[in-house]
């Protein structure tokens, strides 16, 4: 049991620090950067924020998902990192998987968010017991 949930926090933890460094660095690891995440927030359905709007969500985006994925990594309060992740994952479905169509973007995504989420749940269970 103890090496399972290893095994599960280093594949997302790893998944969501990779996610959060390629928002912030271009090219770095096939990432976009900040400015190119700022214009695709912008094309999603988000230009109401602007232009430094958006920016400064590209910008808090990579920030709690790296965060989120070191909490991960390190074993630290796991049920915030869980529950963040999943709604990161909730939002990529609805602004950006389900309007592309392309169904197995959406399923992997439905996958990630169902799974965050319980993990989410068993970590505050385990906290409250």
């Amino acid at each position: 049991m103890k090496y399972s949930n290893l095994i599960i926090r280093l594949g997302i933890g790893l998944l969501f620090v990779w996610g959060g460094l390629e928002k912030f660095f271009e090219g770095f690891l096939g990432g976009v950067g900040l400015q190119n995440m700022a214009d695709f927030l912008k094309d999603s359905g988000l230009a109401f924020l602007g232009d430094s709007g958006t920016y400064v969500l590209g910008v808090l985006l990579a920030l709690f998902e790296l965060v989120a994925g070191i909490l991960v990594l390190t074993n630290k309060k796991l049920q915030y990192a869980y529950a963040f992740l999943a709604f990161i994952m909730f939002v990529a479905l609805v602004l950006v998987h389900i309007p592309s169509g392309n169904w197995m973007n959406i399923m992997i995504h439905i996958t990630l968010f169902t799974t965050l989420l319980g993990l989410a749940f068993e970590n505050l269970i385990k906290l409250r017991s």
